[in-house]
């Protein structure tokens, strides 16, 4: 039994650039790299599930730019504790960019997923190493968060915004992939997945599985609702209510924020990204959730250090409302 074929998200990962939602400039560039094996470094970053990633693998396949993938990509999982610092680069990075790329390959890629964990020494790194090898050296990051990506970097790449996937299509591509696998469903459970782990379309398909594996999908709403959905809901409740000044209802919801984190194992850079991305959560907010993110990784107690962020979000948006309320009068 071969296992990768037989899990969803491997087995209906886009192979090639047509089956990927893309905007038309960005499906033309990509066709004209492949086309020409001409490729400059590239940053891909946007919300998880959109892409981002599945678009690396393609470019850095056989229907991409590399013939011999075994020999001349490198794929580093950026946000894992041992590749995100500078003695990763130093000691593997480097040394493996030093041999030119075998067989008939122009280029050897390394493609660093979740680039936006990579401390500041890392990138500052990078940035000499992709100049020294510019040569047969291409560098491929994505990340969620562009703002992590320090400015010396971002000089040294081509952009591009991976943006959600449109929840129509998301709802069509997971019922193709339920009717391909001949599973008994109806259409307000698939809904209810999509709408509790949207825009994430890998946990999307992960959780229709994990709830298909008798032929029919039966969904369990207490297992779908995550812990981290738990915590999201309350963190855009306390900001709602701070904004309406309804200070009890605030009181409230941080007891129960309290409650589920020092209940359960929280995903909290999955909460972070979340966050910094909803369309109903303040800039004001997006900046501190920003730097509580980029501080995670080297907090003490992750309860607490979280906790410290949602009263810095209320002491914020109530210094900003006293502010607006002293201009109108």
């Amino acid at each position: 039994m071969n296992l990768t074929n037989d899990l969803w998200v491997e087995k209906y990962r886009p192979k090639a650039i047509d089956d990927l939602v893309l905007p038309e400039e960005y499906r033309q560039n990509f066709e004209i790299y492949i086309k020409r094996n001409e490729l400059p470094n590239l940053l891909l970053y946007g919300p998880p599930g959109g892409g981002k990633s599945t678009m690396a693998r393609i470019l850095t396949s056989k229907e991409g730019l590399i013939q011999n993938p075994s020999d001349n990509v490198m794929e580093i999982n950026g946000s894992a504790k041992e590749t995100r610092g500078i003695g990763f680069v130093d000691s593997t990075i480097e040394p493996y960019l030093k041999i030119p790329p075998s067989g008939n390959d122009k280029y050897k890629i390394i493609f660093i997923d979740e680039c936006d964990y990579l401390t500041d020494a890392a990138m500052s790194s990078l940035r000499a190493i992709i100049e020294k090898y510019s040569k047969y050296g291409r560098f491929l990051f994505t990340c969620n968060i562009v703002s992590k990506v320090t400015d010396a970097l971002m000089s040294r790449v081509q952009a591009y915004e991976f943006k959600q996937l449109p929840l129509e299509f998301v709802e069509q591509y997971c019922k193709k992939i339920l009717d391909n696998e001949k599973i008994t469903y109806v259409d307000d459970s698939v809904k209810f997945v999509i709408s509790n782990l949207y825009p994430d379309v890998r946990r999307i398909v992960n959780c229709l599985h994990r709830n298909s594996l008798t032929g029919e999908l039966k969904v369990n709403k207490d297992t779908v609702m995550t812990n981290e959905k738990l915590v999201i809901a309350q963190v855009l409740e306390i900001i709602a209510f701070t904004n309406d000044n309804q200070d009890p209802k605030v009181g409230t919801c941080i007891g129960n924020l309290i409650k589920v984190l020092g209940e359960f194992d929280i995903e909290y850079r999955g909460i972070y990204q979340n966050l910094f991305f909803r369309k109903e959560v303040p800039a004001l907010c997006k900046v501190i959730i920003n730097r509580y993110s980029n501080s995670h990784g080297d907090c003490l107690i992750p309860q607490m250090h979280f906790m410290a962020m949602i009263f810095d979000m209320i002491k914020g948006l109530r210094e900003y409302r006293a502010m607006t309320t002293a201009r109108k009068v």
